[in-house]
C-alpha cells in the first residue's frame, strides 16, 4: 500500500482551485443574467411582467442552483481532502465524472481524482503509519 497524503492534499487543494473558480463563474453568471433582465425589461413599451414568469430567467436559475450545489460539494470535499477528514468516495467519482468534459481543468481534475479514489488505501488515515 502506497503512502498517498501528499497526494491527498494535492488533490484537496486542486478541488478547491476549481470550485472556488466555479462557485466565482456561477456568481458572474448570475450578476450578468440579472442585468441583462433588467435591461431587457427596461426597454420594453408593454406592461411590465416579473422577471420569474420569463422561461429563459427560469432556466437560468436553474442552471445557476446546480452550479452553486456543485460548487458548494466541490470545496467541502477539497476541504475535507485537506484537513485529512473521510470523504464520501461516491461524491468524489460524481464530481470527477462531472468534470471530465471541462478541458482542461476539469479533465486533469476528474483523471486525477479518478485515479486517487482507484488506489488501495485512498482512505487510510494521513497520520496513521
Amino acid at each position: 500500500m502506497r503512502d498517498l497524503s501528499g497526494h491527498r492534499k494535492s488533490l484537496g487543494f486542486f478541488y478547491l482551485f476549481v470550485h472556488a473558480l466555479m462557485l466565482l463563474a456561477t456568481g458572474a453568471m448570475a450578476y450578468v443574467t440579472a442585468a441583462l433582465g433588467f435591461v431587457a425589461a427596461a426597454g420594453r413599451s408593454a406592461p411590465r411582467l416579473p422577471a420569474w414568469e420569463n422561461p429563459l430567467v427560469l432556466a437560468m436559475a436553474a442552471i445557476f442552483v446546480v452550479l452553486l450545489a456543485a460548487s458548494i460539494a466541490g470545496l467541502a470535499l477539497g476541504l475535507g481532502l485537506v484537513r485529512g477528514r473521510r470523504v464520501s468516495k461516491g461524491l468524489a467519482t460524481l464530481l470527477a465524472l462531472v468534470a471530465l468534459p471541462t478541458f482542461p481543468l476539469g479533465t486533469a481534475l476528474g483523471v486525477y481524482s479518478l485515479w486517487f479514489f482507484s488506489q488501495e488505501g485512498w482512505d487510510a488515515e494521513p497520520w496513521s503509519p
